[in-house]
């Protein structure tokens, strides 16, 4: 959901206001490897890279000399979180874009891995938007959530249960699971992916699916362009094209 609402930049600005009083920074070479990532994965390996773990030691990050255990760090980082999302604010293309699709009949589903809490918070605070989803949404919290991103089960999920099309198209998705993992049924092709987490579009592409990547220019400053996404929208959602993937042309 970072793609619709700008919580990437609330989660950067939070994060290191948490950080700020040990002297640390989230820099766009940690965020990157963060974000999509489950919130305990991505905790983990952010301590990780601000407090090292030491040589010989079976730790995420140096449990001796780091302030924070993973609980700790995020209920200092959700509580400040939960406020800055009551005004979190939309995307430039994001309306325009999924009221498109829903005018046209185009099944849309989110798919977040943030947890259902926040999502609500989130999606509460721009009902602009999300009113288009009509509830369809797979969040980090699902019980039915086997793997977070890298691995392509949210997305599986989200295709074979968020979409409500129903059990043939169901049945032309693979399962989640590693054990499935390459097994591609068929139908995972017609279904395309906006992401702006390189962790995503690699899970995308795992899914067998087609991936927008709508990067933000800090991000392309790190990893480059090419990462093998189907299109890269460098000027974020305005440059989407949906004549590309066979949709109907924006009207405006």
């Amino acid at each position: 959901d970072g793609l619709l609402i700008d919580s990437e930049t609330i989660y950067t600005d939070v994060v290191n206001e948490v950080l700020r009083p040990y002297g640390k920074e989230q820099t766009w070479e940690i965020k990157e490897r963060l974000m999509g990532r489950s919130e305990k994965e991505a905790t983990e390996i952010l301590l990780g890279a601000l407090w090292p773990p030491r040589a010989g030691h079976d730790e995420k990050y140096d449990i001796a000399a780091c302030p924070f255990e993973v609980p700790t760090f995020l209920k200092d980082r959700n509580d400040l979180l939960l406020k800055a999302f009551e005004t979190v604010k939309p995307m430039p293309g994001a309306q325009r874009l999924v009221a498109h699709l829903a005018k046209h009949k185009i099944p849309i589903c989110v798919a977040t891995g943030s947890k259902k809490p926040n999502y609500e918070i989130k999606s509460g605070a721009n009902p602009e938007i999300y009113k288009h989803f009509e509830g369809r949404a797979i969040t980090g919290s699902d019980e039915r959530l086997k793997r977070a991103k890298p691995a392509p089960d949210i997305f599986l999920l989200a295709a074979r249960e968020g979409l409500g099309l129903g059990k043939a198209f169901a049945a032309s998705i693979r399962d989640q699971g590693e054990e499935n993992d390459g097994r591609l049924k068929g139908g995972e092709g017609s279904v395309l992916v906006f992401e702006d987490a390189t962790n995503g579009v690699e899970a995308a592409i795992a899914a067998g699916m087609q991936v927008a990547w709508v990067p933000d220019a800090n991000l392309l400053k790190v990893v480059g362009e090419d990462i093998g996404a189907t299109v890269t929208l460098k000027g974020g959602l305005e440059d989407f094209n949906p004549e590309l993937f066979g949709l109907p042309p924006f009207e405006d």
